[in-house]
C-alpha cells in the first residue's frame, strides 16, 4: 500500500541518516553551479529509490538546475529537466547528457578559436553597466571583462535549446566561477550565491584556466554504470506536454517557496544568459515565484499538465516548505483535484537551516513532501 510505504518514510527519513546528511554528499556534478534554494541530493535521491520503479521514468516540470532528473539518472532512470530560466535550464541541461573530459577538451579548445575571431562593440561595454548590487563592471579586472564580454557574446549567438550539453558544460562551469569569495571565482571577493557588492583589488584572472579547474573538478568522479542519459529543456512547465511524447512512472518537484525569489540572487548570472532590465522588471513577473504569490491557482495549470503526461498509476511527489503566514501544502492539496487524488505526506521539521551568509533566507520551518495519484475517471 502507498500510504504504508509514505508513512514509513517519513518515520525513517533515510536522506538524514549518514553518510546522505553530509553537505557534500552527492557526485560533484550536483555542485556544477551555485544556486539558492536547491534541493538536496540526497532527498531526491531515496524519493527516486523509493517510490520509482527500477528503469523507470521521472520529469521534473520546474527543475531548477535539475537535482532531482541528475539523481534519478544517477540511478538508471530515465529523466527530463525542464525550467524558464535560461541559466538554469543551462545548468541541468549540462548535467544530463553523461559530458565526459574529452568532450569538454573538444568543446573548449572550440571556443579557445571561436573567441579568437570575436570583436567587442560599444554595446558590449554598455551591457556591462548593468547591476543590481553594483555594476558588471565593477567585479572584474578590465582584461578579465573582456573576456567574459566575448564569451556572453558567444553565449548569446543561439538559445539554450539549441545548445548541445556538451556546450552548456562549458557555459555552466563559467557561469558559476563568474563570482565567489574563493580563488576560482573571476570577480573581486563576493558571494558565490547571491553576487554583493564587491570588495577587494582588481585581479587578473585566466577565463579559460579557471573553466577547465572547474571542469576538472566537476568531472573528477566517473559517472555509475547505470547511469542514463537524459534530457533537458528551456521554458515554462505548460509547454512540456508539446516538447515530449512520453508518459512518465513520476513526477518529482520542487516548486518556489513562498518569498523565494530566482532572478534577484541570480542576477548576474541572468545577465550573462542575455537578460536585461527589462527582462528583470516584466519577465520575471511570468515566472511561477511571482505567479503563486499573487494567484495561488496557477497550480491548476501544474496539475492540468502533470496529468497529461503521467501514466495511469504514475506518481506525483512535491516538495515544499512549510512556514510563514501562508501553508501552500494545504492550499496544493485543494487545487490538485479533479486531476489528482491526494494520498499521503511526509514532514520533515527544519530547526537549523543553512544560511550561506545570507541573512534572511526565509521563515521555512519544515519541508513537506505531499503525494497524489492520478484520479480514476
Amino acid at each position: 500500500m502507498l500510504e504504508n510505504k509514505i508513512k514509513n518514510f517519513e518515520k525513517s527519513l533515510p536522506y538524514k541518516e549518514a553518510p546522505y546528511s553530509k553537505k557534500t554528499w552527492g557526485h560533484p556534478l550536483h555542485s556544477l553551479c551555485s544556486y539558492q534554494g536547491k534541493l538536496k541530493p540526497s532527498i531526491a535521491h531515496w524519493l527516486i529509490k523509493e517510490f520509482v520503479p527500477e528503469g523507470g521514468s521521472v520529469l521534473d516540470p520546474i527543475g531548477g538546475v535539475g537535482t532531482i532528473p541528475f539523481e534519478a539518472a544517477m540511478l538508471g532512470r530515465k529523466a527530463i529537466s525542464n525550467d524558464k530560466s535560461p541559466f538554469a535550464a543551462t545548468i541541468a541541461k549540462a548535467k544530463l547528457d553523461g559530458v565526459s573530459q574529452g568532450d569538454f577538451n573538444n568543446i573548449i579548445e572550440r571556443y579557445r578559436d571561436t573567441i579568437s575571431k570575436i570583436s567587442l562593440e560599444k554595446q558590449d561595454y554598455l551591457d556591462a553597466e548593468f547591476g543590481l548590487n553594483a555594476k558588471v563592471k565593477d567585479y572584474f579586472h578590465p582584461d578579465t571583462l573582456e573576456t567574459i564580454l566575448k564569451l556572453r557574446k558567444i553565449f548569446l549567438t543561439s538559445p539554450v535549446g539549441d545548445k548541445s550539453s556538451e556546450e552548456c558544460f562549458f557555459w555552466a562551469c563559467l557561469l558559476h566561477i563568474l563570482h565567489g569569495n574563493r580563488p576560482y571565482a573571476l570577480s573581486r571577493n563576493s558571494h558565490p550565491i547571491t553576487p554583493f557588492a564587491p570588495t577587494g583589488d582588481f585581479i587578473y584572472k585566466d577565463v579559460f584556466e579557471k573553466i577547465e579547474e572547474k571542469a576538472s573538478r566537476a568531472l573528477s568522479i566517473d559517472l555509475p554504470s547505470e547511469f542514463t542519459k537524459g534530457e533537458g529543456f528551456w521554458g515554462d512547465f505548460r509547454d512540456v506536454v508539446n516538447k515530449t511524447e512520453a508518459k512518465f512512472d513520476a513526477i518529482i518537484t520542487s516548486p518556489p517557496f513562498y518569498g523565494m525569489r530566482f532572478d534577484r540572487p541570480n542576477w548576474m548570472r541572468l545577465w550573462f544568459c542575455g537578460w536585461k532590465e527589462d527582462n528583470f522588471h516584466n519577465e520575471s513577473l511570468e515566472f511561477l515565484e511571482r505567479q503563486q504569490v499573487k494567484d495561488i491557482s496557477v497550480y491548476k495549470d501544474f496539475f492540468s499538465m502533470s496529468a497529461k503526461v503521467l501514466k495511469s498509476d504514475g506518481l506525483l511527489i512535491v516538495h515544499l516548505g512549510k512556514g510563514g503566514r501562508r501553508d501552500m501544502s494545504e492550499e496544493l492539496k485543494l487545487l490538485a483535484s479533479p486531476e489528482f487524488r491526494f494520498v499521503g505526506e511526509a514532514l520533515d521539521c527544519v530547526k537549523k537551516v543553512a544560511k550561506h551568509g545570507i541573512k534572511d533566507k526565509g521563515m521555512t520551518t519544515a519541508h513537506n513532501l505531499l503525494f497524489f495519484t492520478k484520479s480514476k475517471n
